[in-house]
């Protein structure tokens, strides 16, 4: 939310800076000079940009070296570029590449640890590159600076002099401990690594200031004024959370140079540096992407497994891919309807075809861009339907963009998206319809705003028409192209409201229907044959099941509002989780709601992120190690004592078997009621064990007696395949001992290793593990806040203390979930299914 409200002020803030710059420009001369640009600047720009990017990709290296990862030399090539790439254009810059890198090196092997602490790497060594490099610069120039600032220049030498002081000292006396971040330990990188990081770090932004600095009228300032300017105006897009810093970057660049030379001449020396380093890298990462889907079509086995795996995960990355450069398509086409055509075209035009075909095509464009914006959506799903409709709508772009005037390099770029969506068929593998689908808040204010965009563009191009006649909507001329783009813009605002209002009218929203006895008996049959002891939470009965088409594995899922939340990972084998995954997705989608996965394993996440959800940390779960507890040791004594303590107070320990069930049941129902009535509160659901009959009698009892009176129990969850056993229930008496439950759990840990299980799950800790980082989102940033402030609600420090006397693996769980706000709105709904008083039917469990 804290992301989109900045995205949205800077926006906002960016409309007004650009209110007055707009009003200097003359879009005559403007595009003369456009088309007017020095062939050698334009050269030079593109060589400072693959310098840019070769030494972004050398990051990535230097990165790899320093998580000590044995990789396919493509590998840190192919994230660097095609991360950074779509990074820079789709905005979120760095969570956009950390989502590709993470698919990327995840699949050729390197640890979930190991990737984030690469990421962490590469992004403090951004940061210093560019405090560096900006205080270098200003410090070289501080004259200069300070005047287009209106700075004294004592007071920016100081601040630049500071800069370079405190970047040295980091480098040179600072990175000798390991960085402890909460939980996670960033070790200390080598001094020679880190310098090569900084040094890499200041040629991209050496370069990527040159590509623009080249391009700028002559005279505008010298490279090193200009390069402290760029500094500042990068880092100020980068807060932004803008696309590429777009608005934000401009002007600052504005501001600072406007005086120094034309409107026109800066604004297209801007327009030209986004096309070099933002558009044309993203487009060449999309087409290698999809040289890659072509050679994995082809079934090549030249290469070995890592190179294979490598090849299979950049070619899942192409929807991202192609929906931003869609997406870009859509504004591309919207611009083109609100701005004049060149009078020599629209010259031949006249001569070969009639004005109806030219006023449609220019009218029809335009709609088409508002289909593009919505379209975009859909392929970063891999929908099918949304495929199909871009295929259809960019050969139609492509044909309207030459009868309304043409337009020869609005066709060739077309030409180019319907290359690389032809080549990325396979990767488009939902079957959804684009009209099931359901669209964010956010993303119709992106569409709107763009829209706005698009009329100001109009207004700038058009300034000399006479808006206050009304003869002006109805003037059919083939020069009269001020009525024409205004009728364009018409309909693609039209359009674009009237999808809003269809939002509005979106079928019922689905049902998430109880599963009958043989649908439970399906799914126990399911459970046996895998090993996740957590599975048997679907025994419960008050969770809906989705199969698999093969009928091997399934989902459990419950439904709130418009919250379609799976629990935990699908059930069975993994082969099946792709269908499966995208199925759910697809049924919440179909239904207008949003899909989530609650609780899923960090090994597991590349599903959720190839099916375009949205990723943040839960807490961590309590893992015993079996196989290698022990009671002796130092690190023991507590489990040691409590053992002692429990003896004296008169606890005895047996495990009984489902069968033996049935003397005690009366005596667990009155430990699980007397336990109720002391938290004051009724059974829970959803993700939390409640107590029935039949649910028990399915599972072992750990129960613990004091002075023979049965005071304590908790249901452990088991497969047939014995190797990991979770806790479900957990209750005692308010007059057990205070060491009945230590007492309970040290007994099962040693009866569970004398009966050959592996791990004993021990339940989540909420927020446990959510802490500040530098890549961290703004929840991490509340969970540590609730983490530490909250234990007043909810005692999250006192669960994961007493979870850590047994000497626990602490392994982190997710939530996966569509949609900007989505997460955050499903972490309420999860936590509403979880409060719903448990109602189950016993029937249900009889009948598994």
């Amino acid at each position: 939310m804290a992301v989109s409200i900045t995205m949205f002020a800077a926006l906002i803030l960016s409309v007004f800076a650009f209110g007055s710059i707009a009003e200097t420009i003359d879009y005559q001369a403007f595009v003369h000079v456009l088309k007017h640009l020095p062939p050698a600047a334009i050269g030079w720009s593109i060589l400072a940009t693959m310098v840019s990017f070769a030494a972004l990709i050398g990051r990535d290296v230097t990165a790899v070296r320093y998580v000590g990862a044995q990789l396919p030399r493509l590998a840190p090539i192919v994230a660097g570029f095609c991360g950074t790439a779509l990074g820079n254009a789709a905005g979120f810059g760095t969570l956009t590449g950390a989502a590709v890198r993470y698919r990327i090196y995840g699949a050729v092997g390197v640890q979930s640890q190991d990737i984030a602490r690469l990421l962490l790497f590469i992004a403090a060594g951004y940061a210093l590159g560019l405090t560096g490099f900006g205080g270098l610069a200003a410090l070289l120039e501080a004259k200069s600076v300070a005047h287009l600032l209106g700075w004294p220049t004592a007071l920016l030498s100081i601040l630049s002099g500071a800069a370079l002081v405190c970047v040295a000292a980091l480098v040179l006396f600072g990175l000798r401990k390991p960085i402890h971040l909460g939980g996670f330990c960033l070790p200390a990188p080598p001094k020679e690594l880190a310098a090569i990081q900084l040094g890499l770090s200041g040629i991209r932004l050496v370069s990527a200031a040159a590509a623009l600095w080249v391009l700028l009228p002559g005279g505008s300032s010298n490279f090193f004024s200009f390069a402290a300017i760029f500094s500042a105006a990068t880092a100020l897009g980068a807060v932004s959370n803008l696309p590429g810093g777009i608005g934000v970057f401009e002007a600052v660049v504005f501001w600072a140079f406007g005086r120094a030379g034309a409107a026109d001449q800066i604004a297209a020396a801007l327009l030209a540096y986004r096309g070099i380093y933002y558009a044309m890298p993203l487009i060449v990462s999309a087409a290698l992407l999809a040289v890659f889907e072509v050679r994995f079509a082809i079934g090549s086995q030249q290469s070995a497994a890592a190179d294979e795996r490598l090849v299979l995960a950049a070619a899942r990355l192409a929807p991202r891919f192609i929906g931003v450069i869609a997406f870009a398509t859509g504004i591309m086409l919207l611009v083109s309807g609100a701005t004049p055509t060149f009078g020599h075209r629209l010259a031949i035009l006249s001569m070969r075809l009639p004005l109806w075909v030219v006023e449609t095509s220019h009218f029809l464009g335009s709609l088409l861009g508002i289909v593009f914006l919505f379209v975009a959506r859909g392929l970063f799903e891999r929908r099918d339907g949304a495929w199909w409709i871009a295929i259809t709508i960019a050969t139609a772009s492509l044909c309207l963009s030459l009868t309304k005037g043409l337009a020869y390099g609005e066709a060739g770029f077309l030409a180019i998206v319907l290359t690389l969506l032809i080549t990325t068929r396979r990767q488009f593998d939902r079957p959804a319809s684009m009209l099931g689908q359901a669209f964010t808040l956010g993303w119709f204010a992106t569409v709107g705003l763009i829209v706005i965009g698009a009329t100001a563009i109009f207004l700038v191009a058009f300034r000399t028409a006479d808006y206050t006649t009304h003869d002006l909507w109805w003037e059919f001329e083939f020069d009269a192209q001020a009525p024409r783009a205004l009728r364009a813009l018409l309909g693609a605002a039209v359009l674009a409201t009237a999808i809003g209002f269809w939002q509005l009218l979106r079928p019922p929203k689905g049902l998430a229907p109880r599963p009958d006895a043989d649908a439970l008996g399906h799914a126990a049959r399911i459970i046996n044959e895998q090993d996740r002891s957590q599975a048997m939470m679907a025994m419960m009965g008050d969770k809906s099941l989705l199969f698999s088409d093969s009928g091997n594995a399934f989902i459990m899922y419950g439904k709130r509002g418009r919250s379609w939340i799976a629990l935990f990972d699908p059930v069975g084998p993994v082969e099946d989780w792709h269908e499966l995954i995208t199925r759910f997705v697809t049924l919440a989608a179909s239904h207008g709601g949003r899909a989530a996965f609650y609780q899923v394993r960090p090994e597991t996440l590349r599903h959720y992120l190839d099916a375009g959800l949205s990723v943040m940390k839960l807490g961590e779960e309590a893992c015993v190690q079996v196989a290698s507890f022990e009671l002796r040791g130092r690190a023991a004594a507590h489990l040691r004592y409590a053992l002692k303590r429990g003896e004296r107070d008169g606890l005895t320990f047996e495990l009984l078997a489902p069968h033996q069930m049935a003397p005690v049941v009366d005596d667990l129902a009155d430990i699980s009621a007397a336990w109720l009535r002391s938290r004051r509160t009724e059974e829970k659901g959803f993700s939390i064990a409640a107590f029935e009959p039949g649910y028990l009698g399915s599972q072992m009892i750990a129960l613990v007696r004091q002075h023979e009176v049965p005071v304590a129990f908790s249901t452990i969850m088991t497969t047939q395949s014995r190797k990991e056993a979770s806790i479900g229930l957990m209750r005692h008496t308010p007059g057990a001992s205070s060491y009945a439950m230590e007492f309970l759990f040290t007994q099962l840990i040693d009866h569970l290793k004398r009966m050959h299980y592996q791990t004993l799950s021990l339940g989540v800790a909420p927020l446990s593990g959510v802490l500040p980082a530098p890549l961290s989102s703004r929840w991490h940033w509340l969970g540590a806040v609730i983490w530490r402030y909250g234990t007043p609600f909810y005692n999250f420090r006192g669960l994961r203390a007493f979870k850590d006397k047994f000497n626990p693996v602490w392994e982190p769980r997710y939530l996966a979930a569509s949609g900007t706000l989505g997460p955050f709105v499903t972490l309420a709904d999860a936590a509403g299914l979880i409060g719903l008083n448990f109602k189950g039917s016993r029937r249900y469990w009889r009948g598994a």
